[in-house]
């Protein structure tokens, strides 16, 4: 017999929190930091005028009402935060996916007024980690300028704007922020989440950036700033997706599917979860730390605190692997997943592991 094992999964994740690179929800160092006040609109700049470029110092007031804070509320409790970009005038907002996975309810903010505005989930993209959410009021907003990956180059200057801080923080008290840096290399790869052609930059990233904008010296988009190494002696290291990609995925959204979507979070197998969860430690495999109701795997029985092996044949050491196996095949495609599921003994109640194996179909 199966069973859901939901206290496993929101333990799992405080620990995991602790130690991921992408940069939702809780606090963290920063580098140079300006903080907008209350937005009134700005006239074109003289800097601009003569010569396209734009100040840092004029970047957050230009940003306020476009890039948005975003809280979402887990269905079992605890909150994380973000960042949002706003991209057209029916409040259509450009999001991380980790910034909502799992949102029971979400709320953004307008700095401006103090307004909170419910949202809801248009699309995800989970493999590209974007999402598109829509406020339910879009008139307070603007809309963001887009740039090109291709204006700019290593060592060109960029700007991270967003909201850092846990929710509690930020909600009572919500100030738009700006970190300066420079791009350090374009077509980056992070093979632990999949994610390629990324643009890497030395500009402060901290937790609630998630999800915003990486501006250029022109002011406009370039990249979604989307995951960073942090922690003491670290230095600055953040990742943002091309303005160039998120725009073919926020397109495909707006029409209300999913992308390489099977509902399922995992990380790599990890020796401690054996200590605290009890779950068997097996090198080379990635553990579920939550299922989507609803989901094709939820459908199939599987449930936080199993363990996957194979993904049609080969095996999943990281998130990134999965993402590769859903992105070789096409919506309506079946992909063989095997693992070790969790059990309850009929007769003791007690619950152990045992081989698991199904074939699940891709959303059309």
């Amino acid at each position: 017999m199966r069973r859901l094992l939901t206290h496993f999964a929101l333990g799992l994740i405080v620990v995991i929190t602790v130690v991921a690179v992408s940069c939702g929800g809780g606090s963290g160092k920063g580098g140079k930091s300006t903080e907008g006040d209350d937005a009134t609109e700005a006239a074109p700049p003289a800097s601009e005028a003569e010569t396209g470029e734009i100040s840092s110092e004029e970047i957050v007031p230009r940003y306020e009402g476009t890039a948005i804070f975003i809280v979402a509320e887990g269905f079992y409790g605890g909150a994380q935060s973000g960042t949002g970009i706003v991209l057209d005038d029916q409040g259509h907002i450009l999001t991380n996916n980790h910034v909502i996975d799992g949102a029971g309810s979400i709320t953004i903010r307008d700095p401006r007024d103090g307004r909170e505005i419910p949202a809801r989930i248009v699309g995800r993209s989970p493999c590209d980690d974007l999402a598109v959410i829509q406020a339910r009021d879009p008139t307070p907003f603007n809309l963001a300028t887009l740039g090109t990956v291709a204006d700019i180059s290593v060592g060109s200057p960029v700007y991270v704007v967003g909201y850092p801080g846990t929710p509690s923080e930020s909600f009572a008290q919500t100030r738009l922020s700006l970190t300066g840096g420079l791009v350090s290399k374009l077509n980056a790869q992070f093979e632990y989440y999949g994610l390629q052609n990324m643009i890497q930059t030395d500009a402060s990233v901290n937790h609630g950036n998630s999800g915003g904008p990486l501006v250029d010296k022109w002011g406009r988009v370039v990249g979604v700033v989307t995951l960073a190494f942090l922690g003491a002696g670290l230095e600055n290291v953040a990742y943002a997706t091309t303005i160039d990609e998120a725009e073919l995925v926020y397109e495909q959204l707006l029409l209300g599917d999913d992308i390489d979507w099977l509902g399922v979070n995992v990380v790599p197998n990890d020796p401690q979860f054996e200590i605290d969860y009890g779950v068997p430690y097996i090198p080379d495999s990635v553990v579920i730390i939550g299922v989507d109701t609803n989901s094709p795997l939820f459908e199939q029985g599987w449930v936080a605190g199993d363990i996957l092996l194979a993904a049609e044949g080969q095996l999943l050491t990281m998130p990134g692997d999965l993402c590769a196996v859903i992105r070789s095949h096409r919506p309506g495609d079946e992909i063989l997943l095997e693992g070790y599921g969790q059990f309850t003994d009929p007769d003791t109640g007690e619950t152990y592991y045992d081989a698991y194996s199904t074939t699940v179909k891709l959303p059309r």
